[in-house]
């Protein structure tokens, strides 16, 4: 077994996962929710919102890659382990 191969697979699983749990967990909810909320009152003020709630065009392609950041981890992690189980 390789222990740095271990270490690194399993750091990687647990920051995968914490990615995850603040991208998609409750926190994450809620903060969508009021960035929601907050869209509708500048529509009712008459504020021209630009497409996409006044977000930059190239804000949605990083939050789209920052989406799949937390499962990239996590694969590479359990490949790390596997590496590492069997002293590769």
């Amino acid at each position: 077994m390789t222990v740095e191969y271990l270490v690194l697979g399993i750091v990687l699983m647990l920051m995968g996962g914490i990615q995850i749990w603040l991208r998609h967990g409750p926190g994450s909810k809620a903060d969508r929710q009021s960035a929601e909320e907050q869209r509708g009152t500048e529509a009712r003020r008459d504020v021209p919102v630009a497409p996409g709630g006044g977000r930059v065009r190239s804000g949605r392609a990083w939050e789209a890659w920052t989406a799949i950041l937390g499962f990239v981890g996590i694969g590479v992690g359990i490949a790390l382990v596997v590496l590492g189980v069997l002293g590769k």
